[in-house]
């Protein structure tokens, strides 16, 4: 089990990943926003944080830049679907800069799952 931090603005697209990643045994911790989840990773210790590229108020390279200061840093997995002016090809090359991982949206259930494991050596549970 891991614990995970995800944060995404898009409440759906939230709830569907956080409830896949507890079926596979990991704790999850939900932030709506870069701010919100910047001020989670400070407060809690991670495995792993997941987040959306593009956001409002503090976007996924704030999140990635924020987190790469902790001392004791947690892998990063950046998400984005692209949006606007900014592609997904574009936010994921910038974050691939920083994160450990990424993966552009849709992606499906069990590449997100493997991508957790090899992120944090864990093992999926039955589901």
């Amino acid at each position: 089990m891991a614990r995970i931090l995800l944060i995404d603005d898009m409440a759906a697209v939230r709830r569907a990943i956080a409830a896949l990643l507890k079926r596979g045994g990991h704790e999850v911790t939900e932030a709506s926003d870069g701010e919100a989840g910047i001020a989670a990773a400070k407060a809690s210790e991670f495995d792993l944080i997941i987040t959306d590229m593009l956001m409002p108020k503090k976007d996924g390279t704030d999140v990635l830049l924020a987190i790469t200061r902790f001392e004791r840093r947690p892998k990063l997995l950046a998400i984005s679907g692209g949006s606007g002016a900014l592609s997904e090809t574009d936010a994921l090359r910038l974050a691939s800069l920083t994160a450990d991982a990424t993966l552009a949206k849709p992606f499906d259930n069990d590449t997100l799952l493997r991508v957790v494991e090899r992120l944090t050596g864990s093992t999926r549970m039955e589901q």
